[in-house]
């Protein structure tokens, strides 16, 4: 055999090979000392020894997700292989707790790394995140990242304040298919946030991201797209949940398979929590909100980074969400000075020992809106301390479900936990801000309230024998009876609403939500005088609940007892001076005074604080139209249609404003089109039966106004101005006469009697009754003198 030299080219590629090597070597043994660091700098280090300057951040959050529902936490039955496959090549932390069983004041800790206790957002729906808390999107963004977010559920939706920090919020919801407006029921699937997630990734792939992307099927009511469907339907509702949280996991294996074809999986933190669990029936809990057991506190953690020291790792260690915030800013090398409870969990996951740290939870439900204790708890070590007027211990080691209560076995255990949790609530909530107000619309707000999902202070509490706050354990049945009222009054079923209401109430009389559900309940039934009796049953016991107010306030309006709404909106203003419902009641009261010019101001404000809204924005375009700045009415309009174009009530106003421009033509099909959004908008209707009457179309306005008739009979505008069409299509004169007096039983303007007494007159006219005309006539001019004119209004109908 002859040995030949080899050539000098593959001397060359072999020498290549070997310098790459090499530099591949030292990079990661580079990146392997800087991250053993375990701080922010160190890891700043890692990454720039790959070569990477800012890496990417996922954050994915599973709403009511329980830990032990996914494969990789021990669930047999489950289908998570995504989950699964990201926790074996990732961080999985095997006792991670949520702050709270609700999704707000969850999602609120997890993007501030603060509990409850200091950022002060306690329920779904009453208070937003306020300005001065730092998010995890602000850091970032003040870096330079792109930020953005895509939520499955109105719940976490903008105007609650997350929303803090990044330049894309995607909370899209079209609120104006939903009948009626239900946080549960207000969501978009888990595909179409991830569709809309990868549309926003897509555009720059070169400048670092921050993404949240919020999945909320697994909440209830548990409705799995097909396949899944049919796949878990033979387990009843705990498979139809699992279902659920199949379809999520093949959605978050979309957003790791685009990560994967863009090259970026490489230089992508990518993070995984659920933000509470679920009860499905455990300790009699259906789902979630209520107790503070394992099921609804226990929560999937999971975090992959792409660095070969952090693949396969287990944390047994007690953490919580609040860890997320430090944790995710130290893998990204970021040091930040925000105030913050959590710690990172870099060490641990480097394997590194942490110091033993309890774990906070809270239930505020049963106190902020039924009055009743409110639950707190503390997990450390192995067990589970549950504060209540009957406190409780659990071994979790033991038993798991936590069947047996051990605090007379365990009291030294029991007194320390104790202790502890009353030292870290104190510690938590020290020189905390004031919670800010959710700014809701009135809509949204009365729904939001009808349905218990706003609470009410404290006073109003049910308090045991010995002068105790209630135990929530002893009121769970209550409580399902209220949320069982919300559900059908979710579904329009005021009456059995009402009548379950009234039965809770019997047995708890000044229970707060159920007393302002109640109240919402008999102002949808027409039943002023009672609902005006439970708003002011809660404001006796609470005179600053802001809903009460409201509450009252709405019914006072509608009994036209203005000056009175003036004043609870003032109170309310005094209590939350950005509340925009008081606001725009105030544009209300001076609007049906025909005093547009007074009502602009208020309705402005109401827009500047919560420009999202569009019925504020609405609110305020067909008071401009009243004051007669049209360019700007227009411009409002067009762009409400434009985003929104079946929006109740902005194609009438269009029409309105048309009429005031003498655009006829364009008027009449802006009323048609708000009819064909909406064949009961008998305003468009009135406004449409006018115009064709003018162009001396009586059949076509007849037709109007017996819709308007039909629509709204209560109401005087249709019959008087039916009798009138009638009476022009020459109609048997008795006829006319009694859509008169059903017109004029009905008005209570001077303008409206005034109309009913001239249609009257030509009645006894076309009688021959001359003495009547007379009399009719000189009636018809009594009214109005009375009519009230604001200079430059015209009253509107």
């Amino acid at each position: 055999m002859t040995f030949r030299r080899p050539p000098i080219v593959v001397f060359a590629a072999l020498a290549a090979g070997l310098v790459l090597a090499a530099g591949l070597y030292l990079a990661r043994s580079a990146s392997r000392r800087a991250l053993s660091d375990a701080t922010a700098p160190g890891v700043r280090r890692a990454w720039t020894a790959r070569g990477i300057e800012r890496p990417n951040v996922l954050l994915v959050t599973l709403d009511t997700t329980r830990a032990d529902h996914l494969g990789c936490y021990g669930h047999a039955e489950a289908s998570t292989p995504v989950i699964d496959r990201l926790a074996a090549g990732g961080v999985l932390f095997s006792r991670a707790a949520t702050p709270a069983p609700l999704t707000l004041p969850a999602h609120a800790s997890v993007m501030t790394g603060l509990y409850p206790t200091y950022h002060g957002v306690r329920l779904n729906g009453t208070t937003a995140l306020g300005q001065s808390h730092t998010t995890l999107a602000e850091v970032f963004a003040e870096r330079g990242f792109r930020t953005a977010a895509f939520v499955g559920a109105f719940v976490v939706d903008g105007r609650w304040g997350l929303n803090q920090g990044f330049g894309t919020y995607d909370d899209r919801f079209d609120l104006g298919k939903f009948k009626r407006l239900d946080l549960a029921a207000v969501q978009r699937p888990a595909d179409v946030v991830v569709d809309a997630a990868l549309r926003w990734l897509e555009q720059d792939k070169g400048q670092p991201f921050f993404a949240w992307v919020h999945l909320y099927d697994p909440h209830s009511p548990y409705e799995p797209p097909e396949p899944y469907r049919s796949q878990f339907a033979r387990r009843g509702p705990a498979g139809l949940y699992d279902g659920e949280i199949a379809f999520v996991d093949q959605q978050v294996g979309r957003l790791l398979d685009w990560l994967a074809a863009a090259g970026l999986d490489d230089r992508t933190i990518v993070a995984v929590a659920g933000d509470h669990g679920e009860g499905l029936g455990s300790h009699g809990e259906g789902t979630h909100g209520f107790f503070l057991y394992d099921y609804a506190v226990h929560v999937p953690l999971i975090v992959a980074a792409p660095f070969p020291e952090l693949r396969g790792i287990r944390v047994g260690d007690q953490v919580s969400l609040v860890d997320l915030f430090p944790t995710v800013l130290a893998l990204a090398g970021i040091d930040s000075t925000a105030r913050v409870h959590g710690r990172s969990l870099v060490p641990a996951m480097l394997g590194k020992p942490l110091a033993e740290a309890a774990a906070y939870s809270e239930s505020m439900t049963p106190a902020l809106q039924f009055g009743w204790s409110p639950l707190r708890s503390m997990r450390a070590g192995r067990y589970a301390f549950i504060e209540a007027p009957r406190p409780e211990l659990y071994d979790l080691q033991a038993d798991p479900g936590e069947t047996t209560n051990i605090v007379g076995e365990r009291p030294a255990v029991a007194a320390g936990m104790s202790r502890e949790l009353a030292a870290l609530t104190e510690e938590t909530g020290r020189d905390a801000p004031a919670p800010e107000p959710a700014n809701l619309d009135r809509e949204t707000m009365e729904r939001l309230a009808a349905l218990g999902y706003v609470g009410t202070p404290g006073p109003s509490a049910t308090v045991r024998p010995d002068g105790g706050l209630a135990d929530p354990k002893d009121k769970l049945a209550a409580f399902t009876a209220v949320q069982e009222a919300g559900a059908l009054i979710a579904d329009g079923e005021h009456e059995q609403a009402a009548r379950l209401l009234e039965a809770a109430i019997r047995g708890e009389p000044d229970m707060p939500q159920a007393l302002l559900m109640l109240g919402s309940c008999y102002t949808e039934l027409g039943r002023r005088n009672k609902a005006r009796s439970k708003f002011d049953q809660v404001l006796r016991k609470d005179p600053q609940s802001v809903q009460a107010l409201i509450g009252m306030a709405n019914v006072l309006l509608e009994d036209g007892q203005a000056d009175d709404v003036v004043a609870l909106c003032r109170r309310t203003l005094s209590i939350d001076p950005r509340n925009t419902q008081a606001y725009t009641l105030l544009g209300d009261v001076y609007i049906g005074r025909h005093e547009p010019s007074k009502a602009l101001p208020y309705l402005e404000k109401a827009v500047e604080i919560q420009p999202k809204i569009t019925q504020n924005r609405l609110n305020l375009a067909a008071c401009l139209v009243e004051v007669r700045q049209l360019p700007r009415a227009q411009a409002l309009l067009q762009e409400i249609l434009a985003a929104q174009p079946g929006f109740p009530g902005a194609q009438f106003n269009l029409g309105v404003l048309y009429e005031e421009l003498q655009r006829p033509e364009e008027a009449r099909a802006a009323y048609l089109a708000e009819i064909g959004n909406n064949p009961n908008a008998f305003k468009a209707r009135f406004n449409l039966g006018k115009m064709l009457a003018a162009s001396g179309d009586w059949a076509g306005s007849a037709e109007q106004m017996r819709e308007v008739v039909r629509i709204a009979p209560r109401r005087p505008e249709g019959y008087l101005f039916l009798a009138r069409a009638r009476l022009q299509q020459s109609a048997p004169i008795d006829e006319v006469e009694v859509l008169a007096d059903q017109g004029l039983a009905r008005a209570s303007t001077p303008e409206l009697k005034a109309l009913g007494w001239f249609v009257k007159a030509d009645v006894y006219g076309r009688r021959g009754r001359p003495d009547r005309v007379k009399a009719a006539l000189g009636n018809a001019q009594a009214e109005l003198a009375r009519q009230p004119r604001a200079a430059g209004a015209e009253p509107r109908h």
